[in-house]
């Protein structure tokens, strides 16, 4: 429910898409990206998170952690590699996620928050929640959706009369599928960059728990809000094609623009409720803040010792300096940082998939006493070789701001977004091939 989704969704206009071709791409690609991270979170019953794992008599005054699930494809030393890309990961998302609740308080404040100081204030009240711990989390995102909900509600209402369904692009053919293709790919790098945190979460659920109960949980809960909230993002911006004073506004405070404009009709409420949507960022990034903590205790027995509270402050100061960066170029940003966390979540989760069934056997392949003994865990070359694959396909595909692949560039005037496909096809061949050479030389 956080604003973040709603300036994701907001993406296909900006491209140029009409209303009901970026509802489209946002229902269909949310319907399928969805089942991979409520996937995932089913791991958690194994009480073993997806990148951080570890017992001993250290951690008592800890929550306890565990290592990687990554370490079954990836090895003891190769899995640091997901740890390295999962603290990124959960770094940027941090960054991308205050950003969106402090041009909401930027547009609030006619300027006179700047982002970077509402940068600030989201990232820290963050910490604190984080410092407290998980049972502060879960308590606390029982009800976290339940004001932004409301705040998008009413904004859905009041601005309705603005908003419209027209098609005035004047695009067809391969101009017409590029932005297509690019909003595609950032609709799927929103949904899937739950993955690697997805199991964090749960693994304090009974060992019993069916799986199919987390699974379909865990799939409501994302795709039924995202939907609703990035498909609101879409009407929002289609505001801009009839109105100059949104179009300014757009201009000005980005989808803080668009907020205020359509919440304007409510007056001192509708400032009430903006401050509730730009709040929206805070718990949206307390799972990133803090799986920054787990992923970073993968590193070995010594960050296990360090409590986690440093590392929890740590990411925090990641995610302030990275966030006040960005926050001058936030379109290209937010669309990078998509594409690149989109990239590799690819990589990981498709060499987990391809592990789990043609390796392991399902569920039962696991010797979870292993997970922290190399002897009998794979070496790990051949998911690494396989990355660095799956990473040629995203150069050859990917179109950011700043880069537009070979591939991608054939596609339209201005190229297309197809990483994610080619990141897929290229690892999803790569490793297969990789680890039957890797089981054969090594055993494991």
């Amino acid at each position: 429910m956080a604003v973040a989704t709603l300036n994701v969704g907001s993406l296909g206009g900006a491209l140029g898409l009409p209303f009901w071709d970026s509802f489209a791409v946002i229902l269909t690609i949310n319907v399928v990206s969805n089942l991979l991270p409520a996937w995932t979170a089913a791991f958690g019953l194994t009480g073993l998170r997806m990148t951080t794992f570890s017992y001993g008599p250290y951690t008592l005054w800890l929550e306890p952690i565990a290592n990687a699930y990554s370490r079954y494809s990836f090895g003891y030393w190769g899995n640091l590699l997901v740890v390295v890309f999962s603290m990124v990961a959960t770094t940027g998302w941090n960054a991308i996620n205050s950003i969106s609740g402090a041009v909401v308080l930027n547009a609030l404040s006619d300027g006179r928050c700047p982002t970077w100081a509402g940068v600030i204030i989201i990232c820290t009240v963050v910490w604190i929640i984080c410092a407290l711990g998980i049972s502060w989390i879960h308590r606390l995102d029982v009800f976290a959706w339940i004001p932004p909900f409301i705040v998008w509600c009413v904004a859905a209402g009041t601005g309705a009369s603005h908003l419209t369904g027209v098609d005035i692009s004047q695009t067809q053919g391969a101009n017409r599928a590029a932005p297509v293709l690019t909003f595609m790919a950032s609709i799927f790098s929103f949904a899937v960059s739950w993955i690697n945190c997805a199991a964090d979460y749960n693994v304090r659920m009974p060992v019993d728990t069916p799986r199919w109960k987390i699974f379909s949980a865990t799939y409501v809960g994302i795709f039924v809000p995202t939907v609703l909230v990035q498909t609101l993002g879409a009407a929002l911006y289609s505001g801009t094609i009839n109105n100059p004073d949104w179009a300014q506004a757009y201009g000005e405070f980005g989808i803080g623009g668009l907020l205020k404009m359509a919440l304007a009709p409510v007056g001192g409420f509708g400032k009430f409720l903006m401050v509730l949507a730009a709040l929206s960022a805070i718990p949206n990034n307390i799972p990133n803040n803090y799986s920054f903590a787990l992923h970073a205790q993968n590193f070995g027995p010594w960050a296990v010792r360090i409590p986690r509270i440093v590392l929890v402050t740590f990411g925090f100061v990641a995610a302030i300096v990275i966030g006040c960066c960005a926050a001058e170029y936030f379109d290209d940003t937010l669309s990078t940082l998509l594409s690149v966390i989109g990239y590799w979540t690819v990589i990981h989760i498709t060499l987990v998939v391809e592990e789990h069934v043609l390796f392991r056997g399902g569920w039962k392949g696991y010797d979870l006493d292993a997970w922290d003994n190399p002897l009998y865990l794979p070496f790990g070359w051949a998911a690494i070789a396989a990355f660095g694959f799956g990473f040629v396909g995203a150069a050859l595909g990917m179109k950011v701001a700043w880069y537009v692949g070979p591939i991608a560039s054939l596609i339209g005037d201005s190229g297309a977004n197809i990483g994610h496909e080619l990141t897929f096809a290229f690892s999803a061949i790569a490793f297969p091939v990789f680890r039957l050479i890797e089981k054969r030389y090594t055993g494991r």
